[in-house]
């Protein structure tokens, strides 16, 4: 895993850490639930770049 992969993931469990607590606070599961979403869209972005761009190396 390279840096930005590792940044990545840091990133989205601090935002999913934060709509967690949020949603904990004021009891609407809406603010975690839309969170979701886009949190491990971003992953799935992150880590797939990096697959591709170690096959165009070959």
């Amino acid at each position: 895993m390279n840096k930005y992969q590792q940044r990545t993931v840091y990133i989205s469990i601090v935002a999913l850490t934060f709509f967690f607590v949020l949603s904990l606070v004021t009891h609407n599961w809406g603010f975690f639930l839309w969170s979701l979403l886009p949190v491990f869209m971003v992953l799935i972005s992150a880590f797939s770049t990096g697959r591709n761009k170690r096959n165009n190396e070959r």
